[in-house]
């Protein structure tokens, strides 16, 4: 019987201590949407510098659940198409943003690329991620206007843009 126990406590312990290691980084951060997708209203008008910056940040994660180690997250940053479904991983990203904003006293960054270590033990996770992008700031709005545009089928969409589109040949 004291064997068994033994094994039983000696494999439940080896399963909880084992951990898992995962690094991948990504293009670019915020989704760009479709022209069609836009609505009327403003959009920003950014004015970027050209040198890169970089910010970091590190989540801990127990059971899935409960999340900590960030000093704040950027808002909107729209990292994911199921941006209703919270990840440790997209809290990490958005942390790593609001690092280099606040670092370098900007309003968001441009061309973003991010690398994320996730080291994941079966109760408890840890998630590292680095993001780099040219800082920029907000200096003012446009106000979008509809342009209609024909298609190569002859069909007709509507495009709420805020500069007037332009025929490329």
């Amino acid at each position: 019987m004291k064997k068994l126990c033994f094994i039983a406590v000696a494999a439940l312990l080896a399963f909880s201590l084992c951990s898992c290691k995962s690094v991948f980084s990504s293009d670019g951060a915020t989704l760009v949407p479709q022209p069609e997708a836009c609505h009327p209203g403003y959009a920003a008008v950014l004015q970027h510098k050209e040198v890169r910056v970089a910010g970091k940040a590190q989540i801990n994660v127990l059971f899935g659940l409960f999340a900590w180690g960030a000093d704040g997250f950027a808002d909107n940053s729209k990292l994911s198409f199921f941006s209703f479904l919270p990840s440790a991983e997209n809290f990490a990203k958005s942390a790593a943003v609001y690092d280099a904003c606040q670092k370098n006293k900007v309003d968001t960054l441009v061309g973003t690329r991010y690398t994320v270590a996730v080291t994941d033990y079966f109760v408890f996770k840890t998630v590292k991620c680095d993001v780099a992008g040219f800082p920029a700031k907000m200096t003012g709005l446009k106000k979008k206007s509809p342009y209609a545009i024909i298609g190569k089928d002859g069909k007709a969409s509507i495009y709420w843009l805020a500069e007037k589109p332009v025929v490329v040949k």
